[in-house]
C-alpha cells in the first residue's frame, strides 16, 4: 500500500486513540479502501459500547444522517425499476390518499432529497424550532419516543406548519428525508424497511443493515454512544421490531456493509446494473445550483454543493467533473469518497459533542495525506 495511505491510517489511529484515552468514545474505526489498487487499510480502537467485543468491520453503527445517502439510492432504484415516475414527482401526488394531509405546492421528491423542499431544520432555525415544537414535531432520536412516532400523524403535523421558505428557494437541513421516506412508503403501499431490504440491502448482500438489528446480529455488535446524543436518554433496544422508520437518520449498518454500499454506488463493476447511467448522473450532480450558502446553517460548507442527500464538490459539478461526495452523521460517523483518486474513507467515532470536530479533523487528515498521494499516481 502506498505510503500516503499508511500515513492516513496512522493519523486516524492517533486521533481515535486520543479520543478513547480521553473517555470521549468507547471505540472507533477508520476504514480506507483503495479501489484502484484493491487494497484496504482498517484502523480499529476500543470496544463496542458499553463492554462488547473489540471494534471490527462487523461492528454495527447507528448511521444517523448517513441514512440519507441510502434513501437517495433506494429512490433512484425505484425509478429505474419503473415503480416511480421520476424525481420531479410532486409530493402531493406521493401523498394522495393520506387523510388530513395537505402538501404545499411546488414540493417534489427531488426537492425533498436535495433539502430544498421548504421544510426546516429544528436546531438550525430557532424560529422554526419553536413552530415545530408547538406542533408536537421533535427531531428523530433513537429513544422509544422516536420509534413511537405515528407516521401519518407526523405528516399531518409537519404539513400543517408554515414552510421555512418556498420550495426550491433555500437549502435547509431538516426532516425532508423523513418525509420523503414516508411518502414513498405510502405511495408504493410498502413499508419503508421492506423497500430498503428489497432495493438496497438484499441486492448488495448487506446482511447487517436495517432500521433495527437483523435477526442473528447480536446487540453487543453495536458501536454506539452510551445514551441518545441530543437528549442523554436511554437508547431504544435495536432488536425491537416495528416503529417509526426514519429515512433521514434511522439506519443501522455494519462498517463492512456501508463500505460495500459506497463501492457499489460510486465505483460500480463494469456491466453492473445496480444503478442505471441516468440514475448515477442524478446522484453525481450538484442539485442546488444557486442555493449554496442559503439557509441558517449550510452544512456542506464552503466550496461544497449538495446532490441527492449528500455533499458534493466542486459546486455546480456533474458526473464529468465531480471530485468528491461526502456526508456525516450526528453521532460521529462520516464518509468521504474521492472519485478522482478512487478512494473510499469511512470514519466512526460515536460521540455527539465531538461530532463536528471529529468529522472536520478526519477531513483535514484526508486532505493532507491525499496531497501526498496525488503525486504517486
Amino acid at each position: 500500500m502506498r505510503q500516503a495511505l499508511e500515513d492516513l491510517a496512522l493519523d486516524c489511529r492517533t486521533a481515535l486513540t486520543a479520543e478513547l484515552s480521553a473517555g470521549r468514545i468507547h471505540g472507533g474505526a477508520a476504514c480506507i479502501l483503495d479501489v484502484e489498487a484493491g487494497e484496504r487499510r482498517n484502523v480499529f480502537v476500543g470496544r463496542n459500547a458499553p463492554a462488547g467485543p473489540a471494534v471490527s468491520q462487523d461492528s454495527v453503527v447507528r448511521t444517523y444522517s448517513m441514512t440519507k445517502a441510502m434513501l437517495a439510492t433506494v429512490a433512484l432504484r425505484l425509478i429505474d425499476a419503473g415503480l416511480l415516475r421520476g424525481l420531479d414527482m410532486s409530493a402531493a401526488e406521493l401523498a394522495a390518499g393520506i387523510e388530513g394531509v395537505s402538501v404545499p405546492e411546488g414540493m417534489t421528491l427531488r426537492r425533498l432529497l436535495s433539502m430544498s423542499s421548504g421544510l426546516a431544520g429544528a436546531k438550525e432555525h430557532a424560529r422554526m424550532e419553536r413552530v415545530y415544537r408547538a406542533a408536537g414535531i421533535l427531531p428523530f432520536d433513537y429513544t422509544d419516543r422516536g420509534y413511537g412516532t405515528d407516521e401519518n400523524d407526523f405528516l399531518r403535523r409537519i404539513f400543517d406548519c408554515a414552510l421555512s421558505s418556498e420550495p426550491g428557494t433555500q437549502w435547509e437541513y431538516g426532516r425532508s428525508a423523513d418525509v420523503a421516506g414516508l411518502l414513498l412508503q405510502h405511495h408504493l403501499a410498502t413499508p419503508l424497511d421492506v423497500l430498503f431490504d428489497r432495493h438496497l440491502f438484499e441486492p448488495l448482500g448487506m446482511a447487517s443493515s436495517g432500521f433495527s438489528l437483523p435477526r442473528g446480529v447480536p446487540n453487543d455488535s453495536v458501536l454506539q454512544p452510551p445514551a441518545d446524543p441530543p437528549t442523554g436518554e436511554p437508547l431504544s433496544r435495536l432488536d425491537r421490531s416495528g416503529g417509526f422508520c426514519s429515512a433521514g437518520s434511522g439506519g443501522l449498518t455494519s462498517l463492512r456493509d456501508y463500505l460495500t454500499f459506497l463501492e457499489a454506488v460510486f465505483f460500480p463493476v463494469e456491466g453492473s446494473a445496480f444503478l442505471s447511467d441516468a440514475a448515477r448522473t442524478e446522484l453525481l450532480t450538484d442539485q442546488i445550483s444557486g442555493l449554496h450558502d442559503t439557509g441558517p446553517d449550510y452544512i456542506p460548507g464552503p466550496g461544497w454543493g449538495f446532490g441527492l442527500s449528500l455533499g458534493i464538490t466542486p459546486r455546480d459539478c456533474g458526473p464529468e467533473n465531480v471530485r468528491r461526495v461526502a456526508w456525516l452523521g450526528r453521532a460521529g460517523t462520516s464518509f468521504i469518497v474521492d472519485l478522482k483518486e478512487k478512494l473510499i474513507m469511512l470514519f466512526a467515532a460515536p460521540s455527539y459533542g465531538q461530532t463536528r470536530v471529529l468529522q472536520a479533523a478526519f477531513a483535514d487528515l484526508v486532505d493532507t495525506n491525499l496531497q501526498q498521494l496525488a503525486g504517486t499516481r
